[in-house]
């Protein structure tokens, strides 16, 4: 196939695969994956005929094809060839068996069936074209949009071209626990603790070493060798480096369920603990490099230099840089959790809270029966019949405008409609912005817009204009009903009453509101009454407040890992503080009697350590919380609803490091400070 000069070798058409059902000679078995193709799928994919007829792909013949695996769940041993199964209410013989695809495709399946044959820009389904090496994608895409199927086929609108290796991340249809830039966000803040901890390590290493460079320096006079001294060392390191490995994968072990449940991916054991032990054999080579660097620059000095001592830049530094990521960390955690906060209870233009919906394909008269059942429910405050909920979103009509007043030319506009009424407005608690309100008696012709389609239109003063054949009453806040990142579309609302059932195009629902506190009630007597009025009849139903959280899946999970790790840094960092200031006193003890000596009373030791470590929390301050506004300013663009950065949560950091900080150094060093100065000179 050619468009235009660009060489297409492979295309085919994918809808949405559906999860569900089957019942196999009485026996119901849940979460069986259906895909809908056609035989150019089979050219796409490295899917096999193993046995049986390509019948089933011959769209109405109620066939299907199984995979291998699945046959052997479903049929034995024998041949499931001709065996029959129910979905739904619908019977499907099976005619033949084909090889699988692996789980962690994009496509997963269990059963193919034929596909509805469909124009190639349709929809409801997503296209996968395998193109011609050397093809300029840009430029292919270009000359989608200007090509024509047939002559009666419109231009495509509206269409993205994303490559295969990203449908995972990028096609809304397919489920994620949690989203793509999420998991690089856990891997970088991962990355950072890694370097946090190997700074501290790094840093309490050449401390501990100059706290014994007079006893290195003595066996050297008594023969030691550079080898021993590294063997001691190497020693040393590798015993306290086998206690966290056995701790390590005693925690990788504890985590990994729950880790395979978050990120959607199926490791093996083995491949955990192979890469686990690729990252020790790499911490090892790093800590034994920098014990054969230190022992190199050790050996080089003089007796008398190593005596004495050295500068102490690098163990201010590293605590800069320990400081530097647990404040970062402690800041974005912080943000998120008020973003998370707000996006709970932020005005999105409607209420959503205490609220459900019922979908059952039934007529609507049947319905409007099963409504008034639900209204008798005690715990149920008002319900309503034959009105689509707007979470979660359902499907309804839209319309490609070429015409409203003020129009540029070329200009067009996809618009969303949706039908409502007085009693849908106000169960939702939909907010008028400007003009006036819709009545159940009203105009036929008479709409409302929201401030998306407002914007859209380009009206400053929308109220009285008009588009297509409608008249603008009044403007909508936009609803945001779907994921917080992505932005209202525009929409025109108009009444019910003066429009069919089911004229937009929705499904038959019924929405209900319960008293607070009574939902698992309220569902499980909703769902008593349909099946005992519509027995065997399949039907959903929906609480508004999880298909919100559902949005923020990813969001909480995200929240959960940077707390997880924000509190693992914060503690390796305030260890690190309480080891380095316990060497530093050590070290200084000559020094700390000295001054005692001369006068110097506890307070004055302590406020020389106080300015000297608030001096290093200030500089990492002074790094971290620009880095961390950078990072969170980015963060927070992507959603249509933003928090503030407020002031008090730069103020509420500052303020939890300066008392640890108070705590950590002031124990130390009162307890060194009240040393007496004879014993401290004696045994330095």
């Amino acid at each position: 196939m050619y468009i235009r000069d660009y060489r297409i070798l492979t295309l085919t058409a994918l809808p949405s695969w559906v999860n569900a059902a089957v019942e196999v000679e009485g026996i119901k078995h849940d979460n069986m994956d259906f895909l809908d193709i056609d035989s150019s799928f089979f050219s796409m994919f490295d899917v096999k005929l193993v046995e049986g007829s390509m019948d089933f792909l011959i769209y109405g013949a109620k066939k299907a094809a199984v995979t291998r695996e699945k046959a052997r769940q479903l049929f034995g041993k024998e041949s499931p060839l001709g065996k029959r199964f129910k979905r739904d209410n619908d019977e499907y013989t099976v005619c033949a068996v084909v090889t699988g695809l692996p789980k962690r495709s994009n496509y997963p399946f269990d059963f193919l069936q034929a596909i509805k044959v469909q124009g190639w820009n349709y929809g409801g389904s997503n296209t996968l074209v395998e193109i011609a090496p050397g093809v300029d994608i840009a430029a292919f895409k270009l000359k989608l949009y200007e090509h024509k199927m047939q002559a009666n086929h419109r231009h495509v609108k509206v269409m993205a071209l994303t490559p295969l290796t990203s449908v995972r991340y990028e096609d809304p249809n397919i489920v994620k626990n949690v989203q793509f830039h999420h998991i690089i966000l856990f891997a970088v803040a991962g990355s950072l603790l890694i370097l946090c901890t190997l700074f501290n390590s790094l840093t309490l290493f050449v401390s501990r070493f100059r706290i014994r460079r007079r006893e290195l320096a003595l066996r050297t006079v008594y023969g030691a060798s550079g080898r021993s001294l590294f063997a001691m060392l190497s020693v040393e390191f590798l015993m306290s480096l086998s206690i966290a490995l056995l701790l390590g994968m005693f925690f990788i072990r504890l985590v990994l369920s729950p880790f395979r449940e978050i990120s959607g991916v199926k490791p093996d054991l083995s491949a955990i603990y192979l890469e686990s032990a690729v990252y020790i054999a790499a911490v090892t080579v790093i800590a034994l490099s920098a014990f054969l660097v230190t022992l190199a620059v050790f050996k080089r000095r003089t007796l008398s230099a190593n005596i004495r001592g050295n500068r102490k830049m690098f163990r201010k530094a590293s605590i800069v840089v320990q400081l530097i990521i647990s404040i970062v960390f402690a800041f974005c955690t912080t943000l998120i959790l008020k973003q998370m906060y707000h996006l709970h209870n932020a005005d999105l233009g409607f209420a959503f809270k205490n609220r459900g919906s019922v979908y059952i394909p039934a007529e609507y008269e049947q319905i409007k029966v099963l409504n008034r059942k639900i209204e008798q429910i005690p715990e149920i405050e008002e319900s309503l019949s034959g009105y689509p909920p707007l979470l979660p979103a359902s499907l309804r009509g839209s319309l490609m405008l070429s015409k409203w007043d003020g129009k540029q030319e070329g200009e067009e506009i996809i618009i969303e409609s949706i039908n409502i009424s007085e009693q849908y407005v106000k169960y939702y608690e939909l907010k008028l912005v400007e003009g006036a309100m819709l009545s159940d008696d009203g105009v036929i012709n008479d709409v409302l817009i929201n401030e998306s389609a407002a914007k859209a239109f380009g009206w400053n003063e929308p109220v009285g204009k008009t588009f297509n054949q409608y008249r603008v009453t009044g403007v909508l806040k936009d609803v945001c009903n779907m994921s917080p990142t992505i932005a209202a579309k525009p929409h025109f609302y108009r009444c019910r009453s003066t429009w069919p059932v089911g004229g937009d195009g929705t499904q038959p629902y019924i929405l209900f509101k319960y008293n607070e506190g009574s939902e698992k009630i309220c569902m499980e007597k909703i769902r008593k009454i349909i099946t005992e009025e519509f027995p065997g009849k399949r039907f959903e139903i929906y609480s508004a407040e999880e298909e919100y959280d559902k949005f923020l899946k990813s969001e909480n999970t995200l929240l959960a890992i940077l707390t997880l790790i924000s509190t693992v840094c914060i503690i390796v960092c305030v260890f690190g503080f309480v080891s380095m200031v316990s060497l530093a006193c050590e070290e200084r003890r000559k020094e700390i009697a000295i001054r005692k000596v001369n006068g110097a009373t506890v307070k004055d030791i302590l406020d020389i350590f106080f300015r000297e470590h608030l001096t290093l929390l200030v500089a990492g301050a002074l790094i971290a919380f620009p880095a961390g506004y950078l990072i969170m300013k980015r963060w927070l663009e992507d959603y249509v609803v933003q928090t503030e950065i407020s002031a008090w949560i730069y103020v509420s950091i500052l303020l939890a490091l300066i008392t640890a900080i108070v705590l950590c150094v002031g124990g130390q060093v009162y307890r060194t400070s009240r040393e007496n100065p004879i014993n401290a000179i004696n045994n330095n």
